[in-house]
């Protein structure tokens, strides 16, 4: 049988700075270079089409950059053990190369068969970081070094003319396995939502370092801004069509150490800062970080109203009567993007003000999150609904927001029509709108728009005296000294 190597792609959908392709053309040995939609992670409530559409449009650009090289990306409909089997079963395989995946409780599952096979199978499976994240730390004592180092390393080289790949042959019995056709609602493009692909990831890398960096400091808190200030990388470096190290590399041999640079540069690091923080913590999943909320909240979740459903409803459809924040939400639904500061008012709207579950707004709002990196995803969650008992309690207003991120309410008007017609401080608040006012404003009868679904100043009030009184509950207060002893670096 042939002796080759694989490299198991996964989010890591590039050729620049690809350390498992990097050291895989050093064998003297051909490759095979894949993708597979594995079905039983197709199924998991994080993921939506618009995730496999970035994917796909990936996968494309992928593979037209390896036919110019003279190498060909195989794509796969197989889950991948039973993948692995089925090469093991037409080749003799040399190693199995890959990055590392931080990812989701479902593919951790599916590493762990994917270990075991292999070393069933005497087949060496190296992996690499895909961040500057150590796999299997237990907390973060020493990881300040160790992305020192990992962010100043050399960007990893690949000479993909030094190797040959595999050709199948039409009758070969891994041709069974191949992708021959995809859902049809992966191939459908929107022009609402970034493009996939190693090549668009490059020229929004340089249009931003070029032409946006300077405006980033004081558009990144601004939802209409940031659309186009902001650097609009997050889904870029969530699939791996840019590597962090090249970012961050790039970021400061094009840059002067000014205040956009600087900040910019804290939020590459956060990004491998939490995602080490779910790696140490990854249960955080489905519970919560402090373990002493685990009863408050079930005691909640046993008191919700019947109105519970109308309420999720109205927040994830973006029909709250709150103009920002169903902007917000709809701005997501379109798009698959909105700032931070906005993300995080949605979680604080959803967990305090309308007393949503925390895990059904996290996968919700995975779906939407055309990014979605469960490495940041969870801390962030965990972190804005106040599940950790060391964090400070984040209760956004919402109104408050409106007012001070979109004063002209140019944000509000583009996803919120049906108050567009209004002056500026209505537009904030519609249900101040008199009876009196609806006659000067004769649109306001033609154009249905919920009345708000609860007062932001009483909710609010009540958030805060629950969440300080979950705070100071003994079980959270016993939790916290250990977990802040895991935030050492």
């Amino acid at each position: 049988m042939q002796t080759i190597n694989l490299v198991w792609l996964k989010r890591d959908l590039r050729l620049l700075d690809h350390k498992p392709l990097s050291e895989a053309c050093s064998s003297e040995h051909p490759l095979c270079i894949f993708y597979t939609f594995e079905p039983t992670l197709l199924t998991d409530p994080h993921i939506s089409n618009r995730h496999q559409v970035f994917i796909v449009q990936s996968l494309s650009c992928l593979s037209t950059q390896l036919k110019q090289l003279g190498h060909q990306l195989y794509v796969f409909w197989c889950d991948m053990p039973d993948l692995l089997m089925a090469f093991q079963q037409s080749f003799f395989i040399n190693s199995l190369f890959s990055h590392e995946e931080i990812g989701l409780d479902s593919t951790y599952q599916r590493d762990k068969r994917v270990k075991q096979l292999c070393a069933e199978l005497n087949i060496p499976w190296i992996e690499y970081p895909q961040v500057a994240v150590r796999r299997g730390q237990n907390g973060r004592k020493g990881w300040k070094k160790f992305a020192d180092r990992y962010l100043k390393d050399p960007i990893a080289p690949v000479h993909l003319n030094k190797v040959a790949s595999i050709q199948l042959s039409e009758d070969h019995p891994l041709q069974a396995l191949r992708c021959r056709a995809l859902p049809k609602a992966w191939l459908k493009t929107n022009e609402n939502v970034q493009k996939g692909g190693e090549l668009a990831a490059l020229d929004r890398l340089y249009e931003f370092l070029n032409s946006k960096l300077a405006s980033y400091s004081k558009s990144i808190s601004k939802p209409m801004l940031s659309i186009t200030n902001a650097s609009r990388l997050s889904a870029y470096l969530a699939y791996g069509n840019l590597s962090i190290r090249y970012v961050v590399q790039q970021l400061k041999s094009m840059s002067e150490a000014d205040r956009s640079t600087r900040a910019f540069y804290s939020r590459l690091r956060w990004h491998c800062h939490f995602i080490q923080k779910f790696e140490s913590n990854s249960l955080t999943e489905f519970k919560p970080l402090n373990s002493g909320y685990v009863e408050l909240l079930n005691t909640q979740k046993m008191n919700q109203s019947a109105s519970y459903a109308q309420r999720y409803q109205a927040w994830s459809k973006g029909e709250t009567g709150y103009p920002m924040v169903d902007a917000c939400m709809r701005a997501l639904l379109t798009t698959g993007y909105l700032n931070f500061r906005m993300r995080a008012m949605l979680v604080s709207v959803a967990c305090h003000h309308l007393q949503l579950d925390w895990k059904e707004v996290a996968e919700h709002l995975a779906r939407c999150f055309l990014d979605f990196d469960p490495g940041i995803h969870y801390p962030q969650i965990q972190m804005q609904v106040g599940l950790t008992g060391y964090n400070t309690l984040r209760i956004y207003n919402p109104l408050q927001q409106s007012l001070d991120q979109d004063p002209d309410a140019a944000f509000i008007r583009r996803y919120v029509p049906e108050v567009a017609h209004l002056p500026i401080p209505l537009i904030h608040h519609p249900w101040l709108l008199t009876e009196m006012e609806k006659h000067f404003y004769p649109d306001s009868h033609q154009v249905s728009y919920p009345q708000r679904m609860f007062n932001h100043e009483e909710t609010g009030s009540e958030a805060r005296q629950r969440l300080w009184a979950w705070k100071k509950h003994p079980k959270v207060q016993a939790n916290v000294p250990n977990l802040l002893k895991n935030q050492v670096e």
